[in-house]
């Protein structure tokens, strides 16, 4: 079976950044399937121009990783939530329908993916071309989060054109795929069936052993000293809120002085927002704080290891109340280390597993009892905690069981379709 994957962000296993097609892709191959995904060549995390993803063999004239074949579109660059970003979406969608309907062979399953919600045009238009079945992936609630994170406003004009179009693809899709967990609730909200939903969350890769640190990052380590040290690796965006990090150590220096002192803090990664987090760092006198590039996705657990405690990170949005199933997440549970999660939900995979704590998004207060409480805990009541997370892991959040999920999906809808 010809699976097509229509994400302007999808990335190889292995990439810096969100690779879930490139490892459940990969997955799919291993299981007998063929699968394509058609991906802008700028990488939004690393502000590549993405020249390195063609590294590897070749299907044709495509690129193949880990057997997936990847059809990179120059669609521009970009560096905030801009009018460029709004041409490179809308060069991406044409171009993407217009690479979908030449493929070879033809497609028996078109997947297409938010968070933009152009995206579902192509797929649209593509599975009616072939007469194949459309899924339609819910990543990130759009344009609900866009509105909630301040990046469009509720009412206008362009907002309802997106809840129509939103609306659409929930409409037309055979099957909805959605990754936050209660995201069938958004569905039903708008009016479509939440019954077409169907629960793939993201999960962790297993891939060969970890690689080095570069040797800029061990200098940052080797920095902290014997401190006990707070990581987030990832997207530095609007959306996940990493000015509540300086707020929370505001809040620790005032009040909790010797957590603070014992406390360093690693940011790994780049986005819309890391230049005023480094600025703003610095202008509050923080030295216990220190910037790093994205690393290799190979190397992301031999950083994670280093660490004491690893952060994921969300800004106080309603959007988030149907749920997160972030990536670094499940990259967090496996390293064996206590995390820190943003969310007021109760059913979270750190809930569940009793894996670390969660905190108010929005409340450095929250954040900072957190860490607080965390610093405090004895070594071998983290160890514990790590060790759930890993457990949880193992039994539900890996990528051999997600593909299998996927690929009874992909049997499900060809066996419905006339």
């Amino acid at each position: 079976m010809h699976l097509v994957i229509i994400n302007q962000y999808g990335l190889p296993a292995g990439a810096p950044g969100i690779t879930r097609h490139g490892d459940l892709g990969a997955e799919l191959v291993r299981q007998g399937h063929e699968v394509t995904v058609i991906a802008s060549r700028f990488n939004y995390l690393t502000r590549d121009a993405g020249l390195t993803h063609d590294a590897g063999p070749t299907n044709g004239t495509d690129p193949t990783h880990d057997g997936v074949r990847f059809v990179w579109l120059d669609t521009g660059s970009y560096r905030g939530n801009d009018r460029q970003r709004l041409r490179s979406m809308v060069s991406y969608t044409v171009r993407a329908a217009w690479a979908a309907l030449r493929l070879s062979p033809r497609p028996d399953v078109v997947l297409a993916s938010s968070p933009h919600l152009l995206a579902g045009l192509s797929g649209m238009l593509v599975a009616r071309r072939f007469r194949v079945p459309f899924l339609f992936e819910v990543r990130d609630l759009w344009p609900s989060a866009l509105v909630d994170l301040g990046g469009l406003r509720a009412g206008s004009l362009v907002h309802r054109g997106l809840e129509l179009l939103e609306r659409l693809c929930y409409r037309v899709a055979d099957r909805i795929i959605i990754v936050p967990p209660h995201a069938d609730r958004r569905v039903r909200a708008m009016g479509a069936d939440p019954a077409k939903c169907v629960a793939i969350p993201n999960a962790l890769d297993r891939r060969g052993p970890a690689e080095p640190l570069p040797g800029s990052l061990e200098t940052v380590f080797s920095d902290m000293g014997d401190r006990a040290i707070l990581l987030y690796a990832g997207a530095q965006g609007v959306s996940n809120g990493l000015s509540l990090v300086l707020d929370a150590l505001d809040v620790l220096r005032a009040d909790d002085a010797a957590t603070y002192d014992r406390l360093g803090v690693v940011l790994i990664g780049d986005g819309g927002q890391h230049d005023r987090l480094v600025a703003a760092a610095a202008a509050r006198g923080h030295a216990n704080i220190a910037f790093h590039p994205p690393i290799s996705k190979g190397a992301i657990p031999t950083a994670l290891a280093r660490a004491t405690l690893l952060l994921v990170s969300f800004a106080d949005a309603p959007v988030y109340d149907f749920g997160l199933s972030p990536n670094k997440l499940f990259d967090y549970l496996a390293a064996g280390r206590p995390v820190l999660l943003a969310s007021r939900l109760d059913d979270t995979p750190v809930a569940e597993s009793g894996a670390g704590r969660t905190y108010d998004p929005g409340s450095a207060q929250s954040l900072a009892a957190g860490i607080a409480a965390l610093v405090a805990c004895p070594p071998e009541e983290r160890a514990a905690m790590g060790k759930r997370g890993q457990a949880l892991i193992e039994e539900r959040y890996t990528i051999a069981i997600t593909g299998r999920r996927l690929a009874e999906l992909l049997r499900t809808v060809r066996r419905a379709t006339p």
